[in-house]
């Protein structure tokens, strides 16, 4: 690995892996994000004088999110069966680690960084099921979103069979770690006893923090989004309209208008009331985490508290025995045996 110059060693770090399962509806949403389509009002990490520094692995241009996976979908897709309304179209991942570890990356190791977990997902995965692998630069920390397509080997459009159950992702989270390792990034792994348990609190509670940065980014542009609805919707008053029979008339532009608004207005209602649900779920589970890395913290204490009680008695024992050899305890012995006779 190398260092850019005037770097100190990193210290060790993690590699977050964290995974989110989109439909439908939040394809375009991510798109927007990912390809910085808007200006973020809601999120002061985004430097947009660095924008384009950023760059897709994947994808040498900005695509259309939805046409490229549901064509990937099409293609592939063997079933014959119609695609669920409510399927998981795209599980996608969030890969990175702490800003001082890539503050003390050259630039070109910090490439490689990306290209070699790149290379992880397709190597796991299959190339042909990436549809996007976007290295974000302009935010405080680098990271890359990757976008995996869940479809089976023998064509089905399943999530479920790749990440079912809980086992399957920590699996995943563990092989990713042994990539990076194995590509020459010093990242923190596994540690045994006690110990190991206030590291992986510590690691949990770094990848749900990122989670409830990124809800509460999402909560905050849907709110924006939102407001400005609502000042069109107060815009909607001046419409010319005349009364007929006690029924509101308008014209028909105005009027399609009017609908446009109420439908946005539903479904950014929905979606705000999802991603409220969804910061506050982060929210608890770092509170939790908190309290387990406390836990772990007080196990280490008790664990080290046993080892000097059993360090003191060893210690005691060998003194013990080292006295019984000295000629000391023979003389001692000797001078009893003198008297008792």
């Amino acid at each position: 690995m190398y260092l850019r110059e005037g770097a100190e060693p990193p210290h060790m770090s993690y590699a977050v892996l964290h995974m989110q399962k989109l439909k439908q509806p939040a394809i375009k949403g991510i798109q927007i994000h990912n390809q910085r389509e808007k200006e973020s009002q809601t999120n002061p990490d985004i430097d947009g004088g660095r924008s384009h520094l950023n760059y897709d692995l994947v994808n040498p241009s900005p695509i259309d999110y939805s046409e490229k996976i549901n064509k990937m979908i099409e293609e592939r897709v063997t079933t014959g069966k119609a695609i669920r309304k409510d399927a998981v179209k795209v599980a996608s991942f969030l890969v990175t680690s702490d800003s001082e570890y890539f503050h003390n990356l050259s630039e070109k190791e910090e490439k490689r960084f990306f290209e070699s977990a790149y290379e992880f997902f397709v190597k796991e995965y299959g190339e042909q099921n990436i549809a996007y692998a976007m290295v974000h630069k302009d935010e405080k920390t680098p990271h890359m979103h990757v976008g995996f397509v869940p479809i089976t080997e023998d064509g089905r459009l399943s999530a479920k069979d790749f990440f079912g159950k809980k086992q399957q992702l920590v699996k995943l989270q563990d092989k990713f770690h042994d990539h990076m390792v194995k590509e020459g990034f010093d990242l923190e792994r596994g540690i045994s006893s006690s110990r190991k348990h206030v590291e992986s609190a510590k690691y949990k509670a770094l990848t749900f923090k990122r989670m409830e940065e990124v809800a509460k980014e999402r909560y905050e542009r849907t709110m924006e989004h939102i407001q400005k609805i609502d000042d069109k919707t107060k815009a909607i008053e001046d419409i010319e309209a005349k009364k007929v029979l006690g029924l509101v008339g308008m014209k028909e532009q105005d009027y399609k208008t009017l609908v446009d608004y109420a439908m946005n207005g539903v479904v950014y209602q929905l979606q705000t009331e999802n991603l409220q649900k969804e910061l506050e779920k982060a929210q608890k589970e770092v509170a939790q985490l908190k309290k387990d890395m406390k836990l772990g913290q007080e196990k280490i204490r008790h664990y080290y508290k046993d080892v000097e009680k059993n360090m003191d008695a060893l210690a005691e024992k060998k003194a013990v025995e080292k006295l019984k050899k000295s000629d000391i305890v023979k003389n001692y012995g000797e001078l009893i045996d003198k008297y008792m006779d």
